[in-house]
């Protein structure tokens, strides 16, 4: 047996993985950023003045703001239906963020600030539900 051949896994063998195409990676990170600038502005509209939701709302702005930062310059926005987002409280929307982060590319090194958007966006589900977001 050829000692140099690589060996996949069966776990490789039955989920093999998907790779996206730049564009796809930018119209996640662009639906991202939209996402969190709705889930902010869900819970700014709930914030009482000295309110744990100001903090939360922070957070989720801050989270935009690095989604948006991976970002080329030139990058379009994609259009965002929002009717389709009017029912979805904040922590529904901080999840669609989320799970619209898990195919990106985190060894690309123009996405390797990506990994510490997913933890922020742990911390902020995990936050948002604490608050009954």
């Amino acid at each position: 047996m050829d000692q140099t051949r690589s060996r996949t896994t069966p776990t490789e063998r039955n989920h093999p993985v998907h790779t996206l195409t730049a564009d796809d990676t930018w119209d996640r990170l662009g639906s991202i950023a939209q996402l969190l600038h709705r889930a902010a502005s869900r819970v700014w509209e709930r914030a009482e003045p000295d309110s744990p939701l100001q903090s939360l709302g922070l957070g989720v702005y801050l989270a935009q703001a690095q989604a948006s930062s991976l970002l080329p310059e030139d990058y379009q926005l994609p259009d965002v239906d929002h009717e389709d987002l009017e029912g979805q409280s904040a922590l529904q929307l901080l999840t669609a963020a989320e799970e619209l982060t898990r195919p990106l590319p985190a060894h690309r090194p123009d996405l390797v600030n990506s990994s510490q958007l997913v933890v922020d966006l742990c911390d902020l589900i995990r936050e948002a539900r604490d608050l009954g977001c």
